[in-house]
């Protein structure tokens, strides 16, 4: 095992130094070690940053089960949700700014502001839904820290003191319940401020592409709710995997893998539904605008994305196996479930930000203008892809090194009956 570990981080540190170079070669070099054109002006990159923030926003969704309705079944997850929506948003924005023509000049979007410009005002729901989490992340973590900061030296020490930021925990077990219980309102404000907030980082991010007027298969209003599905899809397929290998292996372990199985299968049947429709009604209409991507999408060169990725990884394979009577009960199929999701709600963003491009806003554009850089065409360039994988596996080191760092789940507090009275710390 430990073996297997070690390569598996090798691995990881590998891709993750060939993807800063990638990057850095892109930053250096600019656009033009890219397969995007005039006509395909997004790619790869836009395909993950929407991947990203969705991980986010379903992540953070996920938690609010706990802090926010009360679900308290799902409370061991809570701080892995709310770690995950945190690096998976960093993650995001990383993909946002590479893409850009001139990513040094991002801060722009704030000092240019623009009240009426969809991105000036997601770029500030950024801002605010960090602080939400960094913030709720404290809040649940901070005797911990404390406790961790007062049992370490050296290095470890100084980290867990920043972290911390001075805070010292009672020492008699009912004050620390107190301050518990005080601690946990704070995070349901949070979450309650951050509920409409995740949901303007991921509908936001949705209403990117639903305002682009040129792109019928972006133009609806539904758009911005398909996303917000799919993100509900993405962070509980990734709570699932986490837990279902990581998480504490306690009585709730098998109880609390139940419901997130339950919740998977839900989300998947919504996000099958609005897909389904969006389907129908855009080839009932007969508008070449809307069907021919949606011949590109199905039948196209790249039609494994759909049937493979999309059907089968992200829909198919994870509703089969959380539902076989075989599987649904053995921890190890479930991970394996989540991962499937994880992995193939790529296809979907794929799916939802290339096809778009591949149409012509008017026939007989593309042999007017047969130039390389006009092209109707796209397939990620070796840069595109060697950045995209570096950078990916640079977000999961960080995160292993964040989990490994950070107390991840509750161990100072003291627990209390049904009744109220203190039975000791845990």
């Amino acid at each position: 095992m430990k073996s297997t570990h070690r390569l598996g981080m090798g691995l990881l540190a590998i891709a993750a130094a060939a993807g800063l170079w990638a990057t850095f070669m892109r930053l250096s070099q600019g656009m033009m070690l890219t397969n995007l054109t005039s006509n395909m002006a997004w790619g790869m990159w836009v395909a993950f940053y929407i991947y990203c923030i969705g991980l986010s926003a379903g992540s953070f969704l996920m938690s609010t089960l706990v802090y926010v309705f009360g679900m308290h079944r799902f409370e061991r997850m809570g701080r892995i949700a709310l770690l995950s929506a945190l690096f998976a948003l960093l993650g995001g924005l990383v993909f946002v700014w590479i893409d850009l023509g001139h990513p040094w000049r991002f801060y722009k979007v704030f000092t240019g502001w623009q009240v009426s410009s969809v991105l000036a005002w997601e770029s500030l729901l950024y801002i605010f839904y960090i602080v939400i989490i960094c913030a709720e992340l404290w809040f649940l973590m901070r005797c911990d820290l404390a406790r961790q900061r007062d049992d370490s030296h050296g290095p470890r020490r100084i980290f867990y003191s920043v972290a911390a930021l001075g805070w010292r925990c009672p020492e008699k077990p009912e004050e620390r319940e107190a301050c518990h219980v005080r601690g946990m309102r704070g995070v349901t404000i949070l979450g309650v401020i951050g509920i409409p907030i995740a949901i303007g980082v991921h509908g936001g991010t949705g209403a990117l592409f639903a305002v682009v007027a040129a792109k019928p298969y972006w133009f609806s209003g539904l758009f911005p709710i398909i996303f917000l599905v799919s993100a509900l899809v993405s962070g509980c397929g990734l709570m699932l995997f986490l837990y279902s290998f990581f998480g504490q292996r306690d009585e709730g372990f098998r109880d609390m893998l139940a419901g997130l199985r339950s919740f998977l299968i839900i989300f998947i049947g919504i996000d099958v539904l609005l897909f389904t429709s969006d389907l129908l009604v855009s080839n009932y209409s007969a508008i070449p605008g809307h069907t021919e991507v949606w011949r590109a999408v199905i039948f196209g060169h790249y039609w494994y994305v759909f049937w493979l990725g999309q059907l089968g990884l992200a829909w198919l394979l994870p509703v089969l196996i959380t539902s076989l009577p075989a599987t649904r009960g053995d921890s190890r199929w479930l991970g394996g479930a989540g991962a499937c999701v994880v992995a193939g709600i790529v296809a979907v963003r794929l799916n939802l930000v290339i096809p778009a491009y591949l149409h012509e806003q008017l026939p007989g554009l593309a042999d007017s203008l047969p130039d390389a850089r006009s092209a109707y065409a796209y397939f990620p360039s070796a840069i595109e892809i060697l950045s995209t994988a570096g950078l990916l596996s640079l977000l999961v080191l960080a995160f292993i090194a964040a989990w490994n760092l950070l107390p991840m789940f509750d161990v100072t507090r003291t627990s209390l009956t049904i009744d109220g009275n203190t039975r000791g710390e845990v």
